[in-house]
């Protein structure tokens, strides 16, 4: 006997991170708090009705070290204030030149394993708060996702980021030499 509803194709499934954001930046205060005070690494039952509500109404279903790395990526988001854009001038490679984040800070992060990716996430979202900046998120969560999780699709996601960081942060780069040139140009 054939499904007597077909799959509706024409609906769009829901981009996990948007929606994360989304919830953190029309949470309470109290929940808000809580899920900054969380930390997988330290306190993995920290904040656990909330970080479930929302980790379901994303619709991730995730199970072991993939959950850990979606629970790092809401205790980055609400570290951040639920600051995420997924447009192309909001490339965190990008912008994390214009913060003036060094090469090496970039380096360290992207050749990073998964115990120190796991440590330095939470860093990279609280500079990107205290400088109020706003980013695509995506890239840095398919980092934490794939980085180190034996998973071929989910490493090449993450390998996928990594280039992304680096092409979006050399373009940044070489925006700026330019601009310094024209600068230079237009006063000498």
């Amino acid at each position: 006997m054939a499904d007597p509803t077909p799959p509706d194709e024409s609906v769009e499934t829901k981009d996990p991170v948007a929606s994360l954001a989304g919830q953190v930046r029309h949470a309470s205060m109290g929940t808000l708090a809580r899920l900054r005070r969380f930390d997988p690494q330290i306190h993995p039952r920290a904040a656990l009705f909330e970080r479930e509500r929302m980790l379901q109404a994303a619709g991730i279903h995730a199970a072991g070290d993939e959950r850990e790395a979606w629970a790092l990526a809401l205790h980055c988001l609400a570290l951040a204030q639920g600051r995420h854009d997924p447009r192309v001038d909001a490339e965190p490679g990008k912008v994390l030149h214009t913060l003036h984040v060094s090469e090496a800070r970039l380096e360290q992060l992207l050749e990073a394993d998964r115990p120190l990716l796991f440590s330095l996430m939470p860093r990279l979202a609280r500079r990107l708060a205290a400088a109020g900046a706003t980013v695509n998120w995506r890239p840095l969560v398919d980092l934490l996702l794939g980085t180190g999780c034996g998973d071929p699709v989910r490493e090449h996601r993450a390998d996928a980021a990594r280039q992304r960081l680096v092409r979006h942060y050399i373009g940044a780069q070489g925006l700026a030499e330019a601009d310094a040139l024209r600068a230079a140009e237009q006063h000498g």
